[in-house]
C-alpha cells in the first residue's frame, strides 16, 4: 500500500492479551475529510456531527464483543489501498478492510467508551503529529547524511542543556520552523522533568526534536519558546506565574532573546502591529545562550528576573519578527491544536 504518511511499525495481533478479539475502526478526523470521502464513497451522514454520533454508537456497541481500537482514516492512503487491492472505493466492505489493515499494521488508539469528541481530538492530534513527522522526514531525506547526523547530535545537546538548566517541573516548548516549502512547521510539546528522570508526554516532544534537527540541517529560520509554571502565584489573578523565554532561529542557530524582545512579540498583533494586552500571570525573562556542556542547574521560580519594561510607561523594542507565542502551560491541550495568539512569521 502506498502510504502517504508514516504509521507506526508496531504490529498487533487479532486478539488482546486477555484473549478478546481486537476490533479496528478508521475514523475521519474532521469535516473536510468527510466531504472528501463523500466524493469517493456511499456515506450518507448529513454532517460531521451526525457522522461522529453514528461512530460513537457503533463503537460502544462493538465493545461488547471485543477491544475496540481506532486509527485515523487517510483518504489518499485509502484510495491507494483500494487500487492496489482491486477494490471499489465506494463501498462499506472496502472501508472495513482498510480499517482492519491500518489497525493491524499501525499503533491504534484504544477506545474505552469515552465521549467521541474527546477521543477524536486525541486521535486527530496524533495524526497531525504523524503527518508533520512525515513532512520533516521527507525534507531530511534530501539532506546529506553527515549533515543530518551532526544536526541530531547538536539538537540532543541543546535539549538536554535546556531541560537540565531549567530544572524539575512541567515545561512546554513550542517550535516554529520555516523550511522553505509550504506553510511553516509548528508544534507544541510537554516535557516533565523530575529529579531522577525526564518524561515525554506523547509523540510531540519527538516531533519537536525532529523539527530542530531540520532547522539545523537546512539552516532554516524559526523560533523556540519555552514556558515553565512556577510555584509562585500572581496576586492579581491568583494563577501560577509562568516564566516565558524565547529564542529566534537563524541559519539553524539559536539566538537568545531578552525578556523585553519576547514580551514585545507576544504583545503585538502579527497582522496589524497593534498592541495587545500582556498575557495574565506571564513573566518574560531573558533566555540563556546555548553553549556546549550543561550550566549549573537553577530552579527557575527562585531565580531573580530583572523587571521587563512596561509597554505604556517605557519605550519598548520593536516586536521580534522571529517569534510566535507559545500556548500557556495551563492551556496547552487546547492551544496546541490551533489556538493561541497569532504572531509574525520569521522573515525570509
Amino acid at each position: 500500500m502506498g502510504n502517504r504518511h508514516r504509521r507506526s511499525s508496531r504490529h498487533r495481533t487479532g486478539r488482546s492479551p486477555g484473549g478478546r478479539p481486537v476490533l479496528g475502526v478508521a475514523l475521519l478526523t474532521d469535516e473536510r475529510d468527510l466531504a472528501a470521502l463523500r466524493e469517493h464513497g456511499s456515506l450518507t451522514h448529513r454532517d460531521y456531527a451526525a457522522y461522529l454520533a453514528a461512530c460513537e454508537r457503533d463503537m460502544r456497541s462493538m465493545r461488547a464483543s471485543g477491544e475496540v481500537v481506532a486509527e485515523a482514516f487517510d483518504l489518499g492512503e485509502y484510495l491507494d489501498f483500494c487500487q492496489d487491492a482491486g477494490l471499489d472505493a465506494d463501498g462499506a466492505v472496502s472501508r472495513a478492510r482498510y480499517a482492519a489493515l491500518v489497525c493491524e499494521e499501525g499503533d491504534p488508539l484504544p477506545y474505552r467508551g469515552e465521549p467521541i469528541e474527546d477521543f477524536i481530538a486525541v486521535l486527530a492530534r496524533r495524526e497531525r503529529l504523524r503527518r508533520l513527522s512525515s513532512r520533516i522526514e521527507g525534507r531530511l531525506a534530501l539532506v546529506p547524511t553527515g549533515r543530518v547526523k551532526a544536526a541530531q547530535e547538536h539538537t540532543a545537546g541543546v535539549l538536554l542543556w535546556l531541560l537540565s538548566r531549567e530544572g524539575p517541573g512541567l515545561h512546554v516548548l513550542t517550535c516554529l520552523v520555516e523550511a522553505g516549502r509550504g506553510d511553516p512547521l509548528e508544534v507544541s510539546a510537554e516535557v516533565e522533568v523530575r529529579q531522577s528522570k525526564t518524561l515525554l508526554r506523547g509523540e510531540a516532544p519527538l516531533v519537536l526534536a525532529q523539527m530542530l534537527v531540520l532547522a539545523r540541517a537546512v539552516r532554516a529560520l524559526g523560533s523556540l519558546i519555552m514556558r515553565f509554571r512556577t510555584r509562585r502565584t500572581d496576586p492579581a489573578t491568583g494563577l501560577p506565574i509562568e516564566i516565558v523565554r524565547g529564542w529566534s532561529i537563524r541559519d539553524g542557530e539559536l539566538r537568545s532573546l531578552s525578556g523585553a524582545e519576547t514580551r514585545a512579540a507576544f504583545c503585538a498583533d502579527a497582522r496589524t502591529g497593534d498592541p495587545l494586552a500582556p498575557e495574565p500571570s506571564a513573566e518574560y525573562a531573558d533566555a540563556p545562550s546555548f553553549r556546549e556542556g550543561l550550566d549549573e542547574r537553577v530552579v527557575p521560580d527562585e531565580r531573580p528576573h530583572p523587571p521587563v519594561p512596561d509597554p505604556v510607561s517605557d519605550p519598548a523594542p520593536e516586536p521580534s519578527s522571529d517569534l510566535r507565542p507559545a500556548p500557556p502551560v495551563r492551556e496547552v491541550g487546547r492551544a496546541s491544536r490551533g489556538g493561541g495568539r497569532p504572531a509574525p512569521r520569521s522573515p525570509g
